[in-house]
């Protein structure tokens, strides 16, 4: 099919307007005579038909992993990331054992892919989770509150709860990266197959949207897990006080976050507003309060701690405003209408 391809419409049976398909486009979704299309009607105005049976959608990568020297795991992601069923590693010999450490990374760091064949020279990893299957706000609030797990334990093991609170900082941080990859593995599939964007209830901008989402999220949990650690490491240095900034900050943090996410479907402007300028003016008290930090007379490590300690609690603002941001835009594009 030609690209910028215009067809007349035609009158038929006295009142209805009907256009042809092309035949390309019949041919490569298998379709015939009395099958069945659905057509739709999109927020620009325009429609858009697609197949409801024809050509089998499953998609597969292959990688020869003899060929690699370094970079597997990445393929392995952005195979992952671009929504392909099935994923072979070849070999012409014996598969080496680090190839296999490396792939047993990539299950570990991903969610609904399994095995299905093991041999010498070939491993085949399948999809067993529908992308339609999994509203993106599942993954969203799960990020959300493994965040929010991180930086509130942080605060109660300063404030002298166990320590232990903290054992398992890398799990966390390893699960909020999958949920980020899951995201975008589904948005990719929504984007490429109607049936999926349909079943998800989302559009083709607000797809794109939950994915800004999940990586702004994703850096959030950057510095949670970053928080957590110089917490967990350096409890006998931090002599900073939870009633003073920047500790001070964290509970108010935490509330306007709670706020943006259960505001992400009701959406009401003035709640993710207020968020956002509590957010603004958080972040400028912090960086107020680092200024004063430089000044005070502290060991040198202590103050690169705290300073730290600091920055990852202002970063956490600033990524709260982006989630406010994209909120905002999103509800932005809800409100289009046509002129």
């Amino acid at each position: 099919m030609n690209e910028g391809e215009f067809r007349k419409l035609q009158l038929t049976g006295g009142s209805t307007m009907i256009v042809s398909l092309p035949k390309t486009w019949v041919k490569g979704n298998r379709l015939d005579k009395g099958d069945v299309v659905s057509i739709e009607e999109l927020a620009s105005g325009d429609l858009r038909i697609s197949p409801m049976q024809g050509k089998d959608s499953k998609t597969r990568v292959s990688i020869d992993c003899c060929s690699l020297t370094v970079g597997l795991v990445d393929l392995l992601i952005g195979a992952y990331l671009s929504g392909t069923n099935t994923i072979e590693v070849k070999c012409d010999q014996k598969i080496p054992r680090a190839v296999r450490i490396n792939i047993r990374d990539f299950l570990r760091d991903t969610r609904g892919m399994e095995i299905e064949d093991d041999t010498e020279k070939l491993i085949r990893i399948v999809s067993i989770l529908n992308p339609s299957e999994l509203r993106l706000q599942v993954s969203i609030n799960r990020m959300y509150i493994l965040i929010s797990s991180l930086v509130n334990d942080a605060f109660e093991v300063l404030n002298g709860e166990d320590i232990d609170l903290l054992s398992d900082i890398q799990d966390r941080e390893r699960q909020i990266d999958a949920r980020r990859l899951l995201v975008e593995r589904q948005v990719a599939s929504a984007l490429k197959n109607p049936s999926v964007e349909k079943k998800l209830k989302v559009d083709r901008y607000t797809a794109m949207e939950h994915a800004n989402i999940a990586r702004v999220l994703e850096r959030m949990g950057d510095h949670a897990a970053r928080l957590a650690v110089l917490v967990r490491d350096n409890s006998h240095l931090i002599q900073s006080k939870t009633t003073e900034l920047p500790l001070l900050a964290i509970p108010t943090w935490a509330q306007a976050l709670k706020t943006l996410v259960h505001n992400m479907y009701t959406k009401d402007v003035n709640i993710i507003h207020e968020a956002k300028t509590s957010l603004v003016a958080l972040m400028a008290e912090i960086e107020t309060s680092e200024s004063d930090l430089w000044t005070g007379r502290k060991s040198a490590e202590r103050l690169f701690c705290e300073f730290q300690i600091s920055e990852s609690i202002r970063r956490l603002c600033a990524y709260g405003i982006n989630f406010a941001e994209a909120l905002l835009n999103m509800l932005m594009h809800e409100r289009l209408e046509s002129v």
